[in-house]
């Protein structure tokens, strides 16, 4: 089995060409977004039409960093934001399982990355919504995460799940 090695920032034309099952080494930031980080973000959207420019060309994980590893939400309830975070232009989503609709991967061309390995951050800094403690918006850098495509960008799946 090939891997693909991808850096930061990721190319949405590359990600595009990906197909279901393929590994990638992927080095470089991640955008990680709490729960009640993208509430906010949504909420504030809504009431004063802002939009977030963290978020735009970026590699999106909903989660948050807990005693050094990111810690995944479950992607049944991430599944409210996705059309959201690609609206605001998420290259690419990272989650810990592959139950998410597959619709819309598809409408937006974009791909649902699934880690196979534990994500260990090796700098990580808050950029939005400090109040939030863990749920804020942090940056991280990671390097040589592997992660397999478990949804491509023409809504191919595959059942995936961390094992970590």
């Amino acid at each position: 089995m090939a891997v693909i090695f991808m850096k930061y920032p990721l190319s949405l034309n590359i990600v595009r060409k990906l197909k279901v099952s393929d590994v990638v080494s992927f080095t470089g930031k991640i955008v990680l977004v709490g729960e009640a980080a993208f509430q906010r973000i949504v909420n504030y959207e809504r009431a004063e039409g802002l939009i977030p420019d963290f978020i735009k060309g970026e590699l999106v994980c909903f989660g948050f960093v807990e005693q050094g590893l990111v810690r995944g939400i479950p992607a049944k309830n991430c599944e409210p934001f996705l059309e959201k975070a690609f609206l605001y232009g998420a290259t690419s989503i990272i989650a810990f399982d592959s139950k998410i609709d597959e619709a819309l991967f598809k409408k937006f061309a974009r791909v649902l990355f699934v880690p196979e390995s534990e994500i260990r951050p090796s700098m990580q800094r808050i950029i939005a919504h400090v109040d939030l403690d863990r749920e804020a918006v942090h940056e991280i850098e990671v390097s040589r995460l592997i992660m397999r495509v478990a949804i491509d960008s023409k809504g191919n799946r595959t059942t995936l799940e961390v094992k970590i």
